[in-house]
């Protein structure tokens, strides 16, 4: 009969199991390829036109609630430039008050009693800047639909590492994960022009999904991790050959150093490649 003693001894020299090998980055992100275009390659989306509830989830009251958006969103090139615009369109429905916001090829604008004026006015700075937001998120949802692309562009990148994230309180998501700098990303915090970053990438093991980003704007190859901002792609959807997140919500890290959910985008429709051109986002006259 084998004694205690004896047994732990054996069970500690008994051969063990490797460790799963982890996937070098073009191999995650040949992986991330697959999972987000299931039937093959497809297109490059570079317009959308999609109807999205915006909900502000701060926990003080005052500044909880929801706003609709009717978007249109357009990466234009201007003809002989190398330089790509983001155009977007979109009415906002906001305590029963409809408004109008854009930016068309000479710049931001929003309707104000009844005329289209420029944003850039000083009177206007609030608008300006939820404009900027909004437009950031319009774009962060482009580059989403091409994650495997993402993690090419990193620079600098970090070897792939298995961890998990946490979703909700209690559900932690194993995840591979890699990080890099990236020289341009549109940030929700940092409205207007894009700020180079470090991106970390959270890739679902059992799936091959992006699940998560989290962004840091750098400051002489530096990160801030007091601006980081975490992005959660939620409830994927299979359209038009790609998967979409029907959910996108944004953590930002507050003055307690932890990460807090302030907003959720749940989208309610979704056309890819619409035909849109730029007089389609001209201001009125």
């Amino acid at each position: 009969m084998l004694t205690v003693p004896l047994v732990f001894a054996l069970a500690l020299s008994a051969p063990q199991a490797p460790p799963a090998k982890l996937p070098d980055l073009p191999a995650l992100a040949a992986r991330v390829d697959a999972a987000h275009r299931p039937n093959g390659p497809v297109p490059a989306v570079t317009a959308f036109r999609c109807n999205l509830t915006l909900s502000l989830l701060d926990r003080d009251a005052s500044q909880a609630g929801d706003v609709v958006l009717d978007v249109q969103f357009l990466q234009w090139r201007k003809p002989g430039s190398d330089r790509v615009r983001p155009l977007i369109r979109y009415k906002v429905q906001e305590a029963g008050s409809p408004s109008e916001r854009g930016r068309d090829q000479n710049g931001p604008w929003h309707l104000f009693q009844g005329e289209a004026q420029d944003l850039r006015k000083a009177q206007f700075a609030d608008d300006l800047a939820a404009c900027e937001r909004h437009t950031n998120l319009a774009r962060q949802l482009l580059r989403f639909l091409d994650p495997g692309e993402v993690l090419r562009s990193l620079t600098h990148p970090s070897a792939v590492r298995a961890e998990n994230l946490a979703v909700e309180r209690s559900k932690l998501v194993p995840c591979l994960t890699v990080e890099g700098d990236l020289p341009a990303f549109p940030l929700l915090q940092q409205g207007g022009d894009d700020a180079p970053v470090r991106l970390k990438v959270f890739v679902e093991q059992a799936t091959g999904r992006l699940l998560a980003i989290e962004a840091s704007p750098l400051r002489d190859g530096v990160p801030d991790p007091a601006r980081l901002e975490q992005v959660l792609l939620l409830d994927l959807d299979q359209r038009d050959g790609l998967l979409v997140p029907r959910k996108i919500v944004h953590r930002f890290r507050r003055a307690d150093g932890q990460l807090h959910a302030q907003t959720r985008a749940t989208l309610t429709s979704l056309e890819l490649r619409p035909p849109l051109s730029v007089e389609d986002f001209d201001r009125p006259q």
